[in-house]
Formats: structure tokens, sequence, C-alpha cells
């Protein structure tokens, strides 16, 4: 029987230990056990230099009451002085003070003073006393130490001792396998507290919201999938609610261009059907120019241009629906030409239109020469309509072009009335028309701003008002 592969099973544990490695939990427990490893560290190394200065100092204290009991001018018998010296676990004791060195107890059987390790305690700093700490746990058997240190029931400049290091050794060694267990036990106990409560905090509020997030990615229609909203105040809370937001956003968009998209396939049905009627009533409106009847040819030319604007409106929904325009071709283009031959194309329909040019010499630009030519006479009749329907009698269309900072800029500047208020932030826009009374489809602007964004420019509205309105282009300069 053959077992179906399973995505989710390849590669097995590893795959999944892995996973498990590369996500925020386990970059978080690394870190934790990296800061429990720090803390032992740092918490057992003072421990074992402070427990290993300790002892000797136990050592010293002790080495000075046997010596106390024994006064310099009295001779002690040998077995009494041994007793006392192997009570403190030492091989010599002797103080100096007044700049006179006191031997108060001493084993026959001391080594000399040149096989001795001195740790002198009188002037040793943190560092040192973690180094011979260091140094006796890691140290070979069979060393003898030579410790001074000031001495704690008399006056004096130091007392020393000499001892076997061997006592030492077993004393630091069990010390620090205990301190050992119990600090590590400490620690992991801290540190899994510490895991746990920042993945219940911070790890698991992450994980749901990038589950969810992907879960979106591939299924965005799906209401099912649910994003967590927090009341938390912080970036996850914010990040939580601004998805969630932004999925409510997506979807309304989703459902807005299925709608959209069944209502542009329905427009179209209609424009191809609308079209053909259109040409039928062109043909019924020609002969009804060709009339005797005087009222019939004088309402015969209103039909046309009626049936012609309804004509040019299906054409420009359909085209703008298709979405189907060529990619710009980018070369070099001279402006100045550009402008003058849309200028003398543009506004051949306006005769009380005129055009003043104001074009830096030898400017070029990177365009796609039918697509500039296309987006200066939409602007350009745009213009021209505005003017011919205004009152004032400066009817000049001013073109600008200059070189800005390695841009090509060009300005068209009409007097006309303006851009009214309640257009100028959806001008840009598809079917919105700055003047409906002109008869435009309101696709003009908004084709001719993708046409200047395909070439890697920008078309914008800079100046609106009672004086009249500024376009200005600004594509890569040649």
């Amino acid at each position: 029987m053959t077992v179906p592969d399973d995505p989710t099973r390849r590669g097995g544990p590893w795959r999944r230990v892995r996973e498990f490695i590369d996500s925020l939990a386990g970059r978080l427990l690394g870190l934790t056990a990296l800061a429990v490893l720090a803390g032992e560290i740092f918490v057992f190394a003072p421990a074992l230099a402070g427990f290993h200065e300790a002892w000797l100092r136990e050592r010293i204290n002790l080495a000075q009451i046997a010596s106390i009991a024994v006064s310099p001018d009295l001779e002690v018998a040998e077995s009494l002085e041994y007793d006392l010296l192997n009570n403190a676990e030492v091989q010599r004791v002797a103080i100096q003070g007044e700049g006179e060195r006191i031997l108060l107890l001493e084993d026959p059987n001391a080594p000399s003073s040149e096989q001795l390790v001195t740790y002198d305690y009188t002037h040793a700093s943190g560092f040192q006393r973690f180094r011979w700490a260091v140094e006796t746990f890691f140290a070979p058997p069979g060393r003898v130490l030579r410790v001074l240190a000031r001495p704690r029931f008399e006056e004096a400049d130091f007392i020393e001792i000499v001892l076997n290091e061997a006592p030492l050794k077993r004393a630091l060694n069990d010390f620090a396998v205990r301190f050992a267990r119990i600090s590590m036990a400490i620690l992991i106990a801290a540190g899994a507290l510490i895991y746990f409560t920042l993945t219940a905090a911070f790890v698991r509020p992450m994980r749901e919201l990038t589950k969810a997030i992907e879960l979106f990615r591939d299924r965005p229609e799906d209401v099912s999938i649910a994003f967590p909203r927090s009341p938390r105040a912080d970036e996850i809370g914010r990040a939580q609610r601004a998805a969630a937001d932004m999925a409510e956003q997506v979807r309304n968009a989703l459902r807005q261009k299925e709608r959209l998209a069944a209502l542009g396939a329905a427009v179209a049905r209609i424009g191809h059907d609308l079209r053909n009627m259109l040409s039928t009533a062109q043909l019924v409106a020609d002969r009804l120019a060709r009339s005797e009847d005087p009222a019939v040819r004088l309402l015969a030319p209103r039909l046309e241009r009626t049936i012609d604007r309804a004509a040019g409106l299906a054409a420009s929904t359909l085209k703008y629906g298709r979405a189907d325009e060529d990619p710009p071709v980018l070369a070099k283009v001279a402006v100045a030409e550009a402008v003058e031959e849309a200028a003398a194309e543009a506004l051949i329909s306006f005769p009380e239109t005129q055009a003043r040019f104001d074009i830096e010499a030898k400017l070029a630009c990177v365009a796609d020469g039918d697509h500039l030519h296309r987006i200066l006479v939409n602007l350009m009749r745009n213009a021209g309509q505005a003017m011919a329907t205004h009152a004032r009698r400066d009817k000049t269309l001013v073109i600008r072009a200059a070189r800005v900072e390695g841009r090509c800029e060009i300005e068209l500047i009409d007097h006309g009335p303006g851009v009214r208020e309640n257009l100028r932030d959806r001008l840009f826009e598809p079917f919105v028309s700055a003047a409906p009374e002109a008869g435009g489809t309101g696709l003009g602007l908004a084709i001719a701003r993708e046409l200047t964004r395909a070439m890697g420019g920008e078309l914008e509205l800079t100046r609106t008002g009672a004086e009249g309105a500024t376009f200005r282009i600004t594509l890569p300069a040649a």
C-alpha cells in the first residue's frame, strides 16, 4: 500500500526543528539560553573567587588563634606545635610588624620559600582574586601556597601562612559543583519563566497575526479568516488592528472590483450593441438632413452632434476598459517640435485660441513620441474648450518648457474658469469631467496621467482658480 505524500511531513523531524530554530520562538529560546549561560558565568566567577578567599582567610584566622596561645618567649613542645599547625591545616605561621618578622609556628618538614606560590591579599585586586581561584581550580597536584593577609586579632603589617593547596582544591571543587547545580537550576527556572512569559505576551500574538496574514495572502476573499484585534496599546496591538483594517479594506476593494468587472462586461456588451444602433441612427440623421422640411433640416445637425457624442463616449469607454495600451517606446524627443505639432492639431477647432511658446532652446526629453503627442493634444483641447466657454477676452494658451534638476518640465497655462473645487481631488479619476457641458467623457485626463506615468513621469494640476489652470508634465530629460 502506497502512502500518499504529505508536504507537511517532508524532511521529518529535522525540518520541524529547523523551522522552530528559524521562528521567533526559537530565536527567543536561543537568546534566553545565552542569557542563562551569561548569568551563570557572571554569578559563578565572583562566587568562586569569594569562596577561595574565604577558605584561605579561615585558615589564617585559625593559624593566628593558634599562634596567640604561643608566646615567643616560651618554648612549646614539638607535639603541641604540631597539633596546633595540624588543626589550622598550615605548615608555617609568621607575623610581620614594625619591620620585624616573627616566626610563630613551623612544621619541620615545611618547604623552602623557593618552592612556594604566593598569594598576597594585602594588595590584591578583584581580578587577581578571581585569577587565583581559577589557578587553584585547574592547578596540578602538590602545590604549596604562601598566603599573606592583614591579621584580624592584633596589630601588624601582615600575617603569613604556608599550607598545602590540596585541601583547598578539594573544597573548591565541591563548592563549584554544588554552586553550579543550584545556580543553574535557579537560572534555568528564571529563564523558563521569562521565556514562557515573553512567548505568551509577544511571540504567540505575532504567530497568530503572521498565520492570519499568510492565510489572507492565499485566500483574501475568505471572510472566515479573522485577524485578531487586541486592545493592547503597544506595537503588536497596533499591528493587529492595522492588519484587520487593511484586510477589511482589501475585501471591500475586491468586492467592488468584482462588481466593476461584472459591470464592465455588461457595459462592453451594451456598448457593442449601442454602437450598432448609433450607426443606424447616424444613417437616419443623414437622410433627415437632406429633408425638404426646414424644421427637420434645422434639428438634424443637433441630432447628428448628439449621436456623435454618444458614439464617442461608447468608443472611449470600451477603449479604456480594455486597458490594452501599448507599452511606451522611449526615445529622445525634441520638446519644441512635439509641442508645436500638438498645438496645430488640438487648437484647429478653436480659432480664437492662440498658443504662445516659451520653450528652452534644444530642450529634449526621454519619452514615447506618440504618447507625448496624445497627452499634449488632450490637455490643449481641454484648455481650448475651457477658454472657449469663458467670457474673458484673453484666450492665449501659454506653453512653457525647461530643464529643472535633470527633469523636463512642460507647463500648459490657460486663462479659463479653472477647475471647480469639488472636482480637484478627483480630476484624474476615470469618468470625472472638468467640463461635462462640453460633452467630455471624463477619460482624457485619466489616460493622459497613465501614459505619463508609464514613461516615468508625472502629470499634475499645479494651479487653478479664477485666473485659469496650469497643468505640468514632468518627464526625464534627455
